[in-house]
């Protein structure tokens, strides 16, 4: 597999600047027209420049903004530079990479009341050691009732699943806290499993 290396050249190129935004998307117009600035919806560039230019074959590189109720009224001939589209909340979860230590803390603790209805578990982030907290580790302690066995079972996903050897990366988690949605892979480098 060979690495793709965009060059000044490339960027150039009509091709490159093409829109890569779907008619209908949502963005945040930041360009040279400071009325204007704000949200809109984009669609392809009509005006003539840009239509002589799609019957000739070329890429399309502008948008035309109309507002969000579709009214044709925002700028035309806009550059793809100039827009940012809105994200979702969802896609603001996505964002991040990882779900923190806590936020998984969370949802293990919620694994384990569904898999163990009745059984009590302390599930805290960190190991307190010789030498202290350790951070990106989580211990669930119990007492009695299921095997260590029974519980790795439910914690073993949020460390690895081992479906392909050459990459074994946690599965990733979509966890509610606070009315807010975290998404993401686990940030947990151990879980240790202490049953009384």
């Amino acid at each position: 597999m060979t690495d793709t290396v965009i060059t000044v050249k490339d960027m150039t190129d009509p091709a490159y600047r093409a829109l890569r935004l779907a008619p209908g998307t949502v963005v945040e117009y930041r360009g040279s027209l400071a009325d204007s600035h704000g949200f809109w919806i984009v669609q392809p560039c009509a005006c003539k420049h840009c239509a002589a230019g799609v019957v000739m074959g070329r890429a399309a590189t502008r948008y035309e903004l109309v507002t969000l109720d579709g009214q044709p009224t925002g700028p035309q001939h806009v550059r793809h530079t100039s827009v940012v589209p809105r994200m979702t909340e969802e896609e603001r979860g996505h964002a991040g990479c990882y779900v923190s230590t806590r936020v998984t803390a969370v949802h293990l603790r919620r694994l384990l009341r569904s898999a163990f209805p009745g059984q009590k578990f302390s599930v805290r982030c960190g190991r307190r050691d010789a030498k202290g907290l350790a951070p990106y580790e989580i211990t669930v302690s119990w007492s009695g009732g299921p095997t260590r066995t029974a519980v790795a079972t439910v914690t073993a996903p949020l460390l690895a699943t081992y479906g392909n050897s050459a990459g074994r990366r946690a599965r990733r988690i979509s966890v509610s806290v606070g009315g807010r949605t975290h998404n993401g892979t686990p940030h947990v480098y151990a879980i240790h499993l202490n049953r009384g």
